[in-house]
């Protein structure tokens, strides 16, 4: 089966879960941005402790392939301004704004539209602030793993493990 396919499948399993979850509910996400409702964020929580190990499991047998981008500090937090800055406006996040599109939600079709305007002009400017954004404080394909000199596997399990705790024995719903 195709790459393309397999990932077109694993996306297509992410929305569900995203929908089913409730991912793109505005009181969901009102409750979790006002820190009231914490289902959202242990959903991302399990979502992301289950996926690190998965992914690094994955590598250790062969059946995935890790390459590790570059890290470039402006870069990394001008996306991070931006994304807090869109998450906050319209209130998807670029996961949640495609199911809620799918959904036939007319705020989350504007916030796919806007994510791919946004797309297009900044890859319209990239030959202009490639200098000044990406190679100023551009640190290479470091790890927190290659700086401690360490396996990633190690810091793998554990995130996810300490992860996987507050998700189910720490956050609490205000409401619970």
């Amino acid at each position: 089966m195709s790459t393309l396919i397999i990932g077109f499948l694993i996306g297509c399993a992410f929305g569900a879960i995203l929908y089913l979850g409730g991912a793109t509910s505005y009181r969901r996400i009102l409750g979790t941005l006002r820190l009231k409702d914490m289902w959202i964020i242990k959903l991302m929580g399990t979502a992301i402790g289950v996926g690190t190990l998965g992914i690094y499991l994955l590598d250790l047998g062969g059946l995935a392939n890790m390459s590790i981008k570059p890290a470039y500090i402006w870069g990394v937090a001008l996306g991070g301004i931006i994304f807090g800055i869109g998450w906050a406006v319209s209130g998807f996040c670029p996961g949640t704004c495609v199911v809620g599109a799918a959904e036939g939600k007319k705020d989350a079709m504007m916030t796919v539209g806007g994510g791919l305007v946004g797309a297009l002009l900044f890859s319209l400017a990239f030959p202009y602030i490639k200098e000044s954004l990406i190679e100023t404080a551009n640190f290479g394909n470091i790890t927190l793993a290659s700086l401690l000199g360490v396996g990633g596997i190690y810091l793998a399990i554990g995130l996810s493990v300490a992860l996987l705790g507050v998700v189910f024995f720490v956050l609490k719903d205000k409401y619970e």
